[in-house]
C-alpha cells in the first residue's frame, strides 16, 4: 500500500537532508513549488513540513519559509546509506565517518540466523562499527552477512572502511541488488557497553533499528542493529530501495 502524500513529500525531503544534499540553513523549495512539484494541495504540504517540524529537521519562520535546522539529530537507516552510496559512491555524508571495531566470522544467534533464514548456529560474518559525525560518535552498529555472501566479498572481513558500504559493496560482488529493505525501531536503556561506545553518561535511553535488506527474490541481504543516541528521529517503515 502506498505511503499517504503527505509523508511520500516529507520522506523525500528527509532524505534529501540526509544525505547532506539540503545542508544546515538551506531553505526547503517553497510550499508553491511543493504544491505543483507533488501535484497536491497546499494542506497536504503543509503536513508534511509539519512531520519534519515534529523531528526537529527543519524550522520554519514566518516570512522566510522552512530552512533544514543546524546540526538536525538525524538517525540515519540502513537504506539511507546505500541511497546515498547509489548516488554518490559513499555512504557517509560530509563531516561523517566511521571507526570499524570488529569484522570476524561467529556462530549465527537466533535473531540473525531468523533475519538471514538460516539455521542458528551457521557461521556468518559479522562487522562493528562506530559512526562518527565530527568527534562526536552518533551510532554503533553490527552487520550481519551469510557465509555464502561474504564468500563472494572478502572485504566484509578486513577491519576496514568500505567506502561504497557494505550493502553496495555486496551487491557489486554478488550481482544481488536490494529490491526491499524493512525496519524496526524501538527504544530502550543502552547497555553498559552501547554507553562506553557512545560516549554517554547512563542511564541513558538510545533508539535501536533492526534493518533487513532482501533481493528480488525476497532473500535476505544483510541484517543490521543499529544503536543511536536518544532525541535522535526515528521511522518504522518498509520502502524499496531500487530506485
Amino acid at each position: 500500500m502506498a505511503l499517504p502524500k503527505y509523508d511520500q513529500i516529507a520522506g523525500d525531503l528527509r532524505g534529501r537532508i540526509v544525505r547532506g544534499e539540503l545542508k544546515a540553513g538551506d531553505p526547503l523549495p517553497s510550499e508553491r513549488e511543493l504544491t505543483e512539484r507533488w501535484s497536491v494541495a497546499r494542506a497536504t504540504v503543509v503536513r508534511a513540513l509539519d512531520v519534519l517540524r515534529q523531528e526537529g529537521l527543519i524550522e520554519t519562520r514566518q516570512g522566510t519559509g522552512s530552512t533544514v535546522r543546524a546540526r538536525a539529530p538525524l538517525a540515519r537507516t540502513a537504506g539511507e546509506r546505500y541511497r546515498t552510496a547509489v548516488r554518490t559512491g559513499q555512504i557517509y555524508t560530509a563531516g561523517e565517518y566511521a571507526e570499524i571495531v570488529g569484522a570476524e566470522t561467529l556462530p549465527a544467534p537466533e535473531d540473525v540466523a531468523t533475519a538471514l533464514a538460516i539455521e542458528p548456529g551457521d557461521p556468518v560474518v559479522r562487522r562493528h562499527r562506530i559512526t562518527f559525525e565530527g568527534e562526536v560518535p552518533t551510532a554503533t552498529s553490527w552487520s550481519w552477512f551469510t557465509a555464502e555472501v561474504a564468500a563472494l566479498a572478502p572485504r566484509l572481513l578486513h577491519r576496514e572502511r568500505v567506502r561504497e558500504g557494505t550493502t553496495r559493496y555486496v551487491e557489486m560482488q554478488t550481482g544481488r541488488r536490494p529490491h526491499t529493505g524493512r525496519d524496526w525501531w524501538t527504544a530502550r536503556l543502552a547497555t553498559a557497553e552501547e554507553l562506553e561506545l557512545l560516549r554517554l553518561e547512563g542511564p541513558a535511553a538510545v533508539a535501536e533499528a533492526r534493518h533487513v535488506a532482501y533481493d528480488a527474490d525476497g532473500r535476505a541481504i544483510t541484517y543490521e542493529v543499529g544503536v543511536s543516541p536518544g532525541g535522535r528521529w526515528t521511522r518504522t517503515d518498509e520502502y524499496p530501495m531500487n530506485d
